[in-house]
Order: C-alpha cells, then structure tokens, then sequence
C-alpha cells in the first residue's frame, strides 16, 4: 500500500486550470507519494492519489516531481524505454491526461534512446526544455506531452506539434472522483525499474466552503485588490517548514471567514492583511512574521500566535497564549464611541524574547471620531499572566512602549498617553492607556491600556480620574 507525505509549500499554490475572477484566491495543493514498487520488465505499476479537502474549486497549474531508479542493479533501468502518464478523474466523468514521459530519445535513429537508468526531476510546462530530450537525471523539464505517439508503435522522432498533453491538459473544473492516477510502463524487453516516490504540486481556486486542506507546505493566498474572502476552513496539520501560509500582499486583505483549524503551524507572509474568523478549534501555531494579522473570532485556548518581528496583531478576538518578538506591533483600533478593537490572550503573553531596552511597538488607530483630549481613559488588552516580564498595579510602564495615534481628532500627538498597569479583574491582568494634557493647542486625550493574562477584549470609557 502507497504512504502518502502530505507535503505542501507556504508560499506557493499548486494549480491546474483556473477559470476565475480576479478577486478569487488561490490554494496550493502538493501531495508526495512513497511507492517503492517495481515497474516489471514490459510491465507497469500504477499508484492513486485522492484529492479530498484540496480546497479548490477549479484547476489552474500542475507541476510533478517523479522518481525512478533501477531494480536490480545488475539489469537497470533504460529511460528510453519508460512511458508515464498522469491522469485526473476516472472514464466515466470524461478524464483528463498528461503525458509525462513518451520513451525519452526515442526515434527511427535511436531504437533504444536515453540510457540514463535513474529519474529524479520536476516536470513543468514552463521549463524551457522537453523531457524527451533529457540529458541529466535531475533538473527541471516540460512534460512530453505527445498523447497521440504510441509507446509500443512506431518510433517517432519528437515534434512539438505533436504536444497535445501537456500538464495544462490536466486544467480545469473538479472532478467528482477527485483521483489522480500516475502510470509507468516498461515498454520493451531486457530491463527493469522502479518507481520509487512521485509528487503533485497544484493551483486552483479555493472553495467557498467546506475544509482547505493544501497539505504540509501549502498555501491559501489572495489574488486580486482589496478585500477577499474564503469560506472554508484552511487545516493544518504540520509545523516548521510544512507550515500552511496565508499570503496578502500590498493592499490586499484576506478575509478567513471560515476560520483556521488543526494542531499545525500556519505562516502569514507579505505586507498586506489576515483576517482570522472564529477558530475555536485550532491549537496550532500561527506566526505573524509579516504584514497584518486581524484576528476576529475566537482562537483554541491552547493555540499560540507568535508575533515576530515586523508584524502586526489586532483585532477584536480572544488568543490562547502569545509570543511577543522585540519589533513586533499591536495595533489598537478605535472606530467609534461604542466601537473598539480589543484583544484577550487566555494563555500567557511572553515576552521573554524582549532585549534589554526594547520596546512594544504600539499602534493606535481611529476613523476620526475618537480625538486625543477628554481625559478618556481605555482597557483594550488583558491577559492571564505575563512571563518575562514583573507586573504590580498602578505600575507606569509607558518607557515599555513606542507609541502613535492616526486618524484622531485633534492632531497626532501621543505625547500625552502612558501606559499603567491596572487591577487584575478575574484572573486577568490588564494593561490601561491615559491620556494626560500636554502642553499643545488641543489637550491630549488620557488612555488606559488594560493587559491580563489572557487579553481580554473589554474597553471600559471612564472620565479621568476614575480608578481602574
């Protein structure tokens, strides 16, 4: 029986055929498989591979990696010999196939044609050279393509008007079998081979609902300008390098309506913004190491985000528990009186990565109702406990943290807003933000920043003054 290793990259989709608008995201898909399995002399072997849970809806690019060798040594493989396909689908639902191989060097000068007796390549139809004309068992080739050459007819000199089977023929709509069936055939007496691992990578558009489950490695990524959503759930179940990435660039916002889920690591990547859905059952690992991350629904408690340097996290969610890299931003959103974005991290904020004389980078952020006088005061941030870091109430902790305001009434000025450490409110330490006046032509507005063990998201307006 096949093993599969799931296996797809953070930053890349994998696609076939794309027939899509241009706000539609894209998924990266990439399965590998270990066959180790004999393709018998004049023989073939077959190996299947589902596609449930791709999370696409339509196929826009394929490339496979492929994987030969000898057995046994004594009698090897002859690559001229060898004849592969992959097909997607099954006859019934009119499936489609590409040729990868069609008996490389074979032609009415050459009977026996490439004698390399190993494979170990990527077939992609934007390579620059056709597999037929290989010349190292490594690197990176067009597939063959030619469906209408028979393999056990006549010998045939290679002809690109001939290529009607390329990997782009695998494009287009999902199939409802959702298989994928990889062929090597031994087409000629006197050697034998074996297929020892093959692999997938595919872009397609991603589904409006259900699971997106692009494997270790794979990718849900924003295509077009502005604001986009998906419905489904993106899974991960890998970490480290097999981390799921979640990609927006420059301005693009990526909305994850329906939320993350599994215990592996998800990567967000680019400058643009990540906005995470309710993902109560993810307890995995999600890693700001660019842009922005929003996060809007409620994370497992026994999940982690890790803000890394360059990040940023806000939004209006409950955490499990969070890291906090020296550089790393958290953005607080004021948008009306009764509006506000505020977080509770459940777990522990740690921010025992902090060097000696680092400093939180802190964004404070409104739609121009809010302004920075008033006395108001603010608790946007609580949470369970604080490792790395000794907290007492009352504590001015302002010298923690570089500050600034945008889109207030009344200027930018954050001079006038400290930092202090307020009362522990059932098991939760929060952090409050005043506003004091300054010396300026409009007085600056006093905020109460609250942090607890778990950042909580309440906001509590006071006159200043009252007591936290």
């Amino acid at each position: 029986m096949n093993r599969t290793n799931i296996q797809i990259t953070a930053a890349f989709l994998a696609g076939f055929a794309f027939l899509a608008s241009a706000n539609a995201q894209e998924v990266t898909w990439l399965r590998n498989v270990e066959v180790n399995q004999e393709v018998p002399d004049q023989g073939q072997s077959v190996s299947l591979l589902d596609m449930a849970n791709s999370g696409m809806a339509s196929i826009s690019d394929v490339k496979v990696n492929l994987s030969l060798s000898s057995l046994p040594q004594q009698n090897p493989m002859w690559l001229g010999q060898i004849y592969s396909t992959l097909t997607y689908g099954v006859a019934s639902e009119e499936e489609r196939t590409a040729v990868l191989l069609n008996r490389p060097g074979v032609s009415s000068s050459n009977a026996f044609g490439s004698s390399l007796s190993s494979l170990n390549v990527t077939l992609d139809d934007s390579a620059g050279t056709n597999i037929f004309n290989v010349a190292s068992g490594t690197g990176t080739y067009q597939a063959d393509g030619r469906l209408g050459v028979d393999p056990y007819g006549s010998r045939v000199a290679y002809n690109p008007s001939n290529v009607n089977a390329g990997l782009s023929a695998l494009n287009g709509s999902l199939l409802q079998s959702q298989k994928l069936s990889l062929l090597v055939a031994d087409t000629q007496q006197g050697a034998t081979g074996k297929l020892d691992r093959w692999g997938v990578q595919i872009k397609g558009t991603a589904t409006s609902s259900g699971t997106i489950n692009t494997g270790a490695g794979g990718s849900v990524a924003a295509t077009g300008t502005g604001a986009q959503s998906v419905g489904a759930t993106v899974h991960s179940a890998s970490t480290g390098t097999g981390a799921v990435g979640l990609l927006a660039g420059a301005n693009q916002t990526l909305n994850l309506n329906g939320g993350l889920s599994g215990s592996g690591d998800f990567d967000k990547a680019g400058v643009g913004t990540v906005k995470v859905g309710d993902s109560a059952g993810f307890t995995g690992t999600l890693n700001v190491n660019e842009g922005k991350v929003l996060v809007a629904g409620t994370l497992g408690t026994s999940s982690t985000t890790a803000v890394r340097r360059g990040g940023l996290l806000g939004g209006s969610g409950s955490l499990g528990s969070v890291i906090w890299d020296a550089g790393a931003t958290y953005e607080w959103q004021l948008r009306s009186a009764t509006d506000w974005d505020l977080i509770r991290v459940v777990g522990a904020m740690d921010l025992s990565l902090l060097n000696s004389g680092d400093k939180f980078n802190l964004s404070l952020l409104s739609d121009g109702s809010f302004d920075l006088s008033g006395g108001n005061q603010w608790t946007f941030l609580e949470a369970a406990s604080f490792a790395g870091l000794t907290l007492t109430q009352d504590q001015d902790i302002t010298s923690l943290f570089n500050i600034t305001a945008s889109g207030f009434n009344g200027g930018t000025d954050a001079s006038g807003i400290k930092v202090v450490v307020g009362s522990t409110n059932g098991g939760f330490t929060s952090l409050n933000i005043q506003a004091s006046a300054v010396p300026e032509p409009s007085a600056q507005s006093l905020f109460l920043l609250g942090l607890g063990g778990m950042l909580g998201m309440r906001v509590f307006r006071r006159k200043e003054g009252d007591k936290v």
